[in-house]
């Protein structure tokens, strides 16, 4: 009489490998989700490089900044005219917005609308509040304001 011996995997090999694969699927989210919130920031701050720069191609002579408005820049191809009004074009889906300072009208302001995540607007603050006269973030905006 000869006793066969089974092959095959014992039940606790297999939660072994499911687990290992299920700690490994976590570590890829995160990842995914810490590259993503990165992405979004890197393009944020590049639209607000675009704006500054073509703030100063627009610049009146004066310094003061009547009438500025991301529509205004785009009819004038200061920054790209796809951006038309600026409406939905931010990373996070919300709207770009350049405007006047009304306390000083030789600053101006960027504003950033439907940031939904709390982190990566209080990293937007932390990258500008040594750049920029003043930085502020509030519940899901952002606003950036810069001497001309």
């Amino acid at each position: 009489m000869t006793i066969r011996k089974s092959s095959g995997f014992t039940f606790i090999e297999v939660l072994a490998v499911l687990s290992i694969i299920a700690l490994a699927t976590l570590g890829v989210l995160a990842l995914r989700d810490w590259a993503a919130s990165n992405a979004r920031i890197a393009e944020a701050k590049a639209q607000i490089a675009t704006v500054q720069s073509g703030v100063q191609q627009w610049r009146p002579r004066n310094g003061v900044y009547h009438g500025i408005s991301v529509q205004n820049l785009t009819s004038v191809a200061a920054v790209p005219t796809e951006w038309a009004d600026g409406r939905e074009i931010n990373p996070w889906g919300g709207d770009i917005q350049v405007s006047v300072d009304g306390s000083d009208p030789t600053r101006y302001i960027v504003r950033f609308t439907n940031i939904r995540v709390e982190q990566e607007g209080q990293r937007l603050l932390r990258d500008f509040e040594g750049i920029a006269d003043q930085a502020q973030f509030s519940g899901t905006n952002f606003e950036v304001r810069f001497q001309g």
